[in-house]
């Protein structure tokens, strides 16, 4: 029993400084991560040689700091491949970003925060305002269209303890920060089917999102389309862009095994 909870606590370790460097977003020196997860560098140092070997970890030659490693990665990716809704809907994605010339995402959610499973950019003119997305992207929940979506389908006790976890803070001058604005947002988003950023998340970028449903009219994903406001209306968002988001999410959504009431 005592090697078994050495075993667990080691793993525990390893996936505290995983989620430490994760979470700053940055390169970390080994004072930085020892001060985060609490151990000594003398402790700290062997768990980070062993996650080096193994290529989970990698340190910079000049600033000697750490950061993900590269077979780390090849996990997150491996993952994401075998997601049943991001496998069967990029096709449809990409048919998507080709007719509206806009930038598309898949988004889950994960806990509090939304995840971005698949992207397909476009090439705008030079100078055009860009998504800085990525793959791999964790994301806030209460300004981002498909954020908005994911929470609008939670049994209302999920609801709840999500809602009590979130910390918003103002990302633009647009951004809500209220919970109860929010809770009054995702309910008329669940009634009308769709999520709306209007520059809450990004200055100069607007977003729709409409969920992907399964067998079970279980929302299991959330398909945005971020457009410049440059390019296009908040009316023209909620009507062409939002009728082809809708036909491509019913298409996925039907590969998904989901059947529409009649």
């Amino acid at each position: 029993m005592e090697e078994k909870t050495t075993k667990l606590n080691t793993i525990g370790k390893a996936i505290s400084i995983f989620e430490t460097i994760q979470a700053a977003r940055q390169p970390l020196s080994i004072k930085e991560i020892s001060e985060a997860v609490g151990l000594n560098k003398s402790s700290l140092h062997h768990h980070i040689k062993t996650l080096k070997e193994f290529g989970y970890i990698q340190q910079n030659a000049e600033t000697r700091k750490y950061d993900i490693g590269l077979n780390l990665v090849r996990v997150g990716q491996a993952y994401l491949q075998r997601l049943d809704v991001r496998e069967r809907g990029h096709l449809f994605l990409e048919e998507l970003s080709k007719r509206l010339n806009q930038t598309v995402h898949m988004l889950v959610l994960d806990h509090n925060e939304a995840v971005y499973v698949d992207k397909v950019d476009v090439n705008h003119q030079p100078g055009a305002l860009k998504c800085s997305s990525f793959i791999g992207l964790r994301t806030d929940v209460y300004s981002t269209a498909s954020g908005k979506v994911l929470l609008s389908d939670l049994e209302p006790s999920s609801l709840e303890a999500v809602l009590e976890s979130l910390k918003p803070r103002v990302i633009t001058k647009y951004t809500n920060t209220e919970i109860s604005v929010l809770r009054e947002e995702l309910l008329l988003t669940k009634e009308r089917g769709y999520g709306l950023d209007l520059q809450e998340h990004s200055l100069g970028l607007q977003c729709i999102a409409v969920p992907i449903m399964n067998l079970h009219s279980q929302y299991v994903a959330a398909v945005s389309v971020s457009c410049p406001i440059t390019t296009i209306s908040t009316e023209m968002l909620e009507s062409e862009v939002l009728s082809e988001l809708q036909i491509t999410c019913r298409k996925i959504s039907a590969a998904m095994g989901y059947i529409p009431p009649y």
